[in-house]
């Protein structure tokens, strides 16, 4: 009996090891994400991570982080992992989308925001890494690696990572998640 117990000791040990390695690669993407984080943030500390499902599809995993691992609304890295192959279309239709659930758009507006999601946005493959980046005044965003977008625009940068960090999100519980409030 004596004998069997180290041994449970070490197969929970081996459990709970293997859990915090799968949190840690969440974190530890590939050499141009870990390249684009350093230049920006080279200390940093995760505040959450979640991962986004929708019926039985597994969409994304997604890692929210900071230099002190508290949420801070001024300056952030989101870090999306897909897991899925979605098109281009998709993501820019889904995207407007839900920038209307947080405005009144113009048609005017809709049309601009189409065509720079457009210019933005390529077709997801499984692995590919989506990287926004907010700071006090601007945001930059990156896909695999490379810039896709650079904005000034408060309003537009607010409105684009509310997607995910809004209390009102299309998932509450993956935004609690994400913010660290899971508890």
């Amino acid at each position: 009996m004596l004998l069997k117990f180290p041994i449970f000791l070490l197969s929970i040990f081996n459990f709970i090891s293997f859990g915090f390695a799968q949190e840690i690669n969440k974190v530890l993407f590939d050499t141009n994400t870990k390249n684009i984080i350093a230049k920006v943030m080279p200390k940093y500390k995760v505040v959450g991570t979640a991962n986004y499902s929708y019926l039985f599809w597994d969409i994304y995993d997604a890692v929210l982080i900071t230099e002190t691992g508290q949420f801070n609304n001024e300056e952030f890295i989101l870090i999306l992992k897909y897991n899925k192959v979605i098109t281009k279309d998709r993501l820019v239709k889904e995207t407007i989308n839900e920038f209307k659930k947080q405005e009144n758009l113009t048609q005017k507006k809709l049309n601009r925001l189409k065509v720079l999601f457009n210019k933005t946005y390529k077709k997801t493959k499984v692995g590919s890494i989506f990287v926004g980046i907010k700071t006090k005044n601007s945001a930059e965003l990156f896909f695999e690696g490379k810039k896709v977008l650079t904005s000034k625009d408060i309003k537009f940068i607010n409105s684009f990572f509310n997607i995910w960090l809004r209390e009102d999100s299309q998932n509450p519980n993956f935004t609690k998640s994400l913010l660290g409030k899971n508890n």
